[in-house]
């Protein structure tokens, strides 16, 4: 009965067996997110680069897609870029 009355007086709530969660670990999920930050954000932007590269190569410069991943195309680029220095 000491129990009950002491628990009823004090200023947490009481737990019982269900409600006890095992918490999960901080340290675990701080990791996670910083290895999703590192990986996904620089996939996305590779991946988006690569999809404007093809749609602004194919659609503005009216040539296949193909080229854009030929290491010919870059070369070229770059000879018509720094002709004269």
């Amino acid at each position: 009965m000491e129990q009950v009355e002491q628990n009823r007086y004090s200023r947490r709530p009481q737990q019982t067996s269900e409600q006890k969660k095992p918490k999960p670990n901080g340290r675990a999920n701080k990791r996670v997110l910083l290895l999703t930050r590192v990986l996904l954000i620089p996939g996305l932007l590779f991946l988006s680069l690569i999809v404007g590269l093809m749609i602004g190569y194919s659609v503005l410069g009216d040539r296949p897609v193909s080229e854009v991943f030929d290491l010919r195309t870059f070369t070229h680029m770059y000879d018509l870029i720094f002709e004269g220095t």
